[in-house]
């Protein structure tokens, strides 16, 4: 099975390395992405988790980032974005960044069962109550971007502090983006 899942990948970068010219990269494009495996999570859940990024390169060492998402499930809605930094190491526009980040969302949720007011008379939940409010977090990403004529490709991995209508905890995110360069 090893060998399958390592000829794939091969295979993969043996395509994208022969669909495109190095040399002839800029890598101060802008870049949109999209993030795929959040989609197939949100279809798994019968729900949509929408991301995408939107990054606007400055220099070869710099460029801000806008990611805006859409939430939508059986019990929870959450709409806005976030911004960032990313700060290319290398100072090529693509490999190893840093990413610091700050978000703020309208957030929904129905049967919140962190709240005691969602609790009727009988201590049971209430199923008909909605709690609506700001979801306000600030991340710190560790990530790798890959850059060809056409095709961006990154993934990275954040850790940061996030508060969710009144309840702040430590927070991890996970992402892999492919976009389009123009």
């Amino acid at each position: 099975m090893r060998v399958l899942y390592k000829s794939i990948a091969f295979l993969f970068l043996a395509f994208f390395t022969a669909i495109t010219d190095s040399s002839a990269s800029d890598n101060t494009n802008n870049s949109i992405y999209l993030h795929p495996v959040a989609l197939l999570v949100g279809a798994n859940a019968k729900g949509l988790l929408f991301y995408s990024t939107v990054e606007i390169p400055l220099s070869l060492y710099n460029a801000p980032i806008i990611k805006p998402s859409f939430w939508k499930g059986q019990d929870i809605v959450r709409i806005g974005s976030d911004f960032g930094f990313r700060h290319y190491l290398a100072g090529r526009g693509e490999g190893l960044y840093l990413q610091p980040q700050a978000g703020a969302f309208y957030f929904s949720a129905k049967n919140w069962s962190f709240d005691r007011d969602y609790k009727n008379n009988d201590g049971e939940l209430d199923e008909y109550k909605r709690k609506r409010g700001t979801w306000f977090d600030g991340m710190l990403y560790l990530g790798n971007a890959y850059k060809f004529t056409y095709i961006s490709i990154y993934s990275d991995t954040g850790i940061g502090y996030g508060c969710a209508l009144g309840i702040c905890d430590l927070i991890y995110d996970v992402n892999i983006g492919l976009g389009i360069s123009f």
